[in-house]
């Protein structure tokens, strides 16, 4: 006998029951800009040496062709498409997060997105179908989240595939239309691929965690499809997916489902989107760097100190103190404060090899020091900053940020998101192919199929 009030169906009757009719405006919009952010974040990291690995990897097996590698000239599996176009999204650490009122940090649409996007493609389905799953995807990671998510990282979990794998089989539960028994077993499929350890965070392998979950998401879903069981009430009593993952920690009863489909997460909590490429934790720094520096015009060679106060746990997540790469240079908190103050800005080309290693801001280390006042919040996404910036005459600057650019309560615009866009895309494709990529983005809920949008996406970069 099926608990109607548990969380896996209620889950599952969200799953199944949600209609793109029932999607505020609101969210629609919302569900847009995370596939314009993430898409534009995607081709700019189709190059990065991971993805080159995995997308030589599925040509080896010369598997059947049935959706897209992005910018690989590639077709594949459903499942290896969304492996590498996953860890494809993840590569620059410039995708989205779930913004700090979540209360918990994880990446979520490089999971979710490329798992329905491959399953809408191999089934030829139409960009409202796409919006719907990647929403349906979201809204049960947000609430899965909202019991467990704090509690991953503290036993070593890397959070970001761990709750992106359920979200990714919802999404393709709901592209594939799954009845609600086959949905309850694609999330109990799902609670047994999920995995990803925070020890590979400095390695491919956390870039691979996200591809992994899409895949996961894809199998999951399928082979529920096919009448593969999984357990029906995985996310509910003694043993759960919430109870194993959290070590005990968090409990299902913690999960709020009551107001699935009535309120849309993605709008009251929302996402937060990146404006630089590098770890969400030093954005707060950076912020406050370039406001002091833009405000009073500060030089590089008049600072003699640079305070950092900061939450301890921020220090956690980034621990590159002397980074030498340029993956390492994105979770250093000396890196990016010392860029920001030297450059007035960050962007892409500050993170490569050859910028890292030049010895010109490695100058500053020396100046930078970090406290931890008392009196402040020590909550695991508590990103409160304040930067104070001593001069060689003594004049003194402070600013503090609480809420980062980026967040829904400090958003970028619409306009912000569309440049960034094409800086990323603009790497790879012509200006007309990047301005037609963006018309039928903005235009999915209008899209009846969506051949001419991976046609141009599993173009080769030149």
């Amino acid at each position: 006998m099926i608990d109607e009030n548990s969380n896996t169906e209620r889950i599952a009757g969200f799953i199944v029951d949600a209609a793109y009719k029932d999607i505020p405006p609101e969210a629609i919009f919302i569900a847009k800009q995370g596939v314009l952010d993430w898409l534009g974040v995607a081709i700019a990291g189709a190059s990065e040496p991971v993805v080159a690995i995995l997308a030589q990897y599925a040509k080896g097996l010369a598997a059947k062709g049935e959706a897209s590698g992005i910018c690989q000239g590639l077709m594949t599996t459903a499942e290896l498409a969304s492996l590498i176009n996953g860890s494809m999204g993840h590569a620059l650490d410039f995708d989205d997060t779930f913004a700090n009122a979540a209360r918990y940090n994880i990446h979520p649409t490089t999971c979710i997105l490329p798992a329905a996007l491959a399953v809408v493609e191999r089934l030829k389905l139409s960009g409202r179908d796409l919006l719907l799953a990647y929403v349906a995807g979201m809204e049960a990671t947000y609430r899965i989240g909202a019991a467990i998510g704090q509690s991953i990282p503290a036993i070593g979990w890397y959070p970001t595939p761990i709750l992106g794998t359920l979200g990714a089989a919802a999404a393709c539960a709901k592209a594939l239309q799954l009845d609600t028994s086959r949905a309850r077993s694609a999330l109990g499929i799902a609670s047994s691929l999920a995995s990803g350890l925070k020890k590979n965070v400095e390695t491919m392998t956390k870039t691979m965690h996200a591809g992994n979950a899409a895949r996961n998401g894809v199998i999951a879903a399928t082979l529920a499809q096919g009448g593969l069981t999984g357990n029906q009430s995985a996310l509910d009593g003694k043993t759960s997916f919430c109870e194993v993952f959290s070590g005990g920690r968090a409990s299902p009863d913690m999960m709020p489902v009551d107001d699935l489909g009535k309120e849309w997460w993605i709008i009251s909590t929302g996402l937060g989107f990146k404006p630089y490429p590098c770890c969400r934790a030093t954005h707060p720094s950076i912020d406050a760097i370039l406001y002091l520096k833009r405000r009073y015009a500060i030089r590089p060679e008049q600072v003699a100190s640079i305070i950092s106060r900061v939450n301890p746990l921020v220090l956690g997540m980034t621990t590159a103190h002397r980074p030498k790469t340029a993956y390492e240079a994105k979770f250093s908190m000396e890196y990016c404060i010392a860029k920001s103050i030297m450059n007035g800005e960050i962007t892409m080309r500050d993170f490569t090899d050859q910028e890292v290693q030049e010895a010109s801001w490695q100058k500053l280390i020396p100046c930078i020091r970090f406290e931890h006042p008392a009196q402040w919040g020590h909550g695991a996404v508590d990103l409160l900053t304040e930067i104070v910036i001593t001069l060689n005459n003594g004049e003194t600057y402070a600013h503090k940020v609480g809420v980062p650019k980026g967040e829904p309560e400090n958003p970028m615009s619409q306009n912000e998101l569309i440049a960034k866009f094409w800086q990323l895309s603009g790497s790879v494709f012509e200006g007309s192919e990047t301005d037609e990529l963006l018309s039928i983005i903005q235009g999915l809920e209008r899209t009846d199929g969506l051949e001419r949008f991976f046609e141009i996406l599993r173009k080769s970069p030149p």
